[in-house]
């Protein structure tokens, strides 16, 4: 018999969803995959965790959390995640507790790392943290990338984050992860802001879970022209907000290639992005705003 269909609900978004939902700059996401349950990001305050409660999302169930790379509004409702979620691991890379700044054309720098609530909330619980050095099994059929390899030339960096006040030493933001889930029909990956670039971020989880796969996987996963594993769903955000065409259309041919057939881009997307994919893409294509629900068959 088939597994269940993996279930994705947007807690948070930039879009605003169905009435009665808060929707804010930032992420959260739940994944149900019927036998595990995790939550990826937080988004930029509590408001995850009362969208859950209008959802009927039951956020005290999460086998883990997951968050993605270190930036406020990933990270703002980490210690909700912690009192909602008392038996959830939380898995995130050493790098996403640092501080971090963002330097402004006009010369303002901001604070964009966690809040001091979240970092607290994580240094209280650290038997909890689980370190996401590599890739890891976060739960049965999900898994955390860990840092991601720069090999696309056209994915850099945003040159405008910093690790220290003085804005002199950059942030190549190398805690930056995905979240995969192992199904049938392929990979379904969820992103939250990809700042390592989609192209290397669906490279480095297809090389993973081909490396996996042949130690034994649960599924034989099916494989794309490349041979490589198929990925059948990817949702999220791709941090397109600035790409050139070039990078847009590098971004089309790698989902293309990987056989994808669902994309649904999510908060740091872009608006152009977003309308390119849309164009591109066609019925793959699918919304997402906050309290969206996927579910991908």
């Amino acid at each position: 018999m088939a597994p269940p269909s993996v279930r994705i609900t947007l807690l948070v978004d930039n879009r605003r969803g169905q009435p009665g939902l808060r929707s804010q700059w930032g992420l959260a996401a739940w994944i149900d995959s019927g036998s595990a349950r995790v939550l990826f990001d937080s988004g930029g305050n509590d408001a995850f965790w009362r969208n859950a409660g209008r959802l009927g999302v039951p956020l005290g169930s999460a086998d883990a959390f997951v968050l993605s790379h270190g930036h406020f509004d990933h990270s703002g409702g980490l210690r909700k995640v912690v009192e909602a979620a008392p038996a959830a691991r939380l898995v995130l890379h050493p790098a996403a507790l640092a501080p971090r700044f963002s330097l402004a054309k006009t010369g303002k720098v901001e604070r964009i790392g966690l809040p001091q609530r979240s970092l607290d909330a994580v240094l209280g619980v650290v038997e909890r943290v689980v370190w996401a050095l590599a890739p890891l099994q976060v739960a049965p059929g999900v898994w955390a990338c860990g840092p991601v390899p720069r090999r696309n030339p056209l994915e850099e960096t945003e040159k405008n984050f910093f690790l220290d006040l003085a804005c002199t030493v950059h942030d190549h933001v190398v805690d930056d992860q995905a979240v995969w889930v192992d199904t049938p029909r392929g990979l379904v990956v969820v992103l939250g802001c990809a700042h390592a670039g989609v192209v290397n971020t669906l490279d480095h989880v297809r090389r993973s879970a081909a490396e996996r796969s042949a130690a034994g996987a649960v599924w034989d996963l099916p494989a794309a022209s490349d041979g490589l594993p198929a990925v059948h769903a990817v949702v999220g955000g791709m941090h397109l907000l600035h790409a050139s065409p070039a990078r847009l259309r590098a971004t089309g041919d790698a989902l293309e290639a990987a056989g994808v057939r669902l994309v649904g881009p999510a908060h740091c997307t872009g608006k152009r992005a977003t309308a390119y994919l849309r164009q591109r893409f066609g019925g793959a294509f699918v919304e997402c705003v906050t309290g969206s629900v996927l579910e991908i068959d």
